[in-house]
């Protein structure tokens, strides 16, 4: 779990709430893990993005730059 700012100084937790591990036989593109992205200061609906570990390193190694990049990109569900 990792906290941060967006851009307009909103706070947000980010972890991974899904590891994206599954069979063999499925794609992987189908199950890869999932970041789920949730407000601190306010209620805001959570959102998702898919998250590639064995290119974009573990959580904690993100900058705050890239995190924000991540939540640009998640969307509501």
């Amino acid at each position: 779990m990792r906290e941060f700012e967006d851009a307009e100084g909103t706070r947000w937790r980010a972890e991974l709430i899904s590891h994206g591990r599954t069979s063999g036989y499925l794609n992987r593109r189908v199950h890869r893990p999932i970041l789920q992205f949730s407000c601190v200061d306010a209620r805001r609906p959570r959102r998702y993005a898919g998250f590639a570990v064995e290119v974009q390193g573990d959580l904690e190694s993100l900058s705050v730059e890239e995190l924000q990049a991540l939540l640009q990109s998640a969307s509501v569900h």
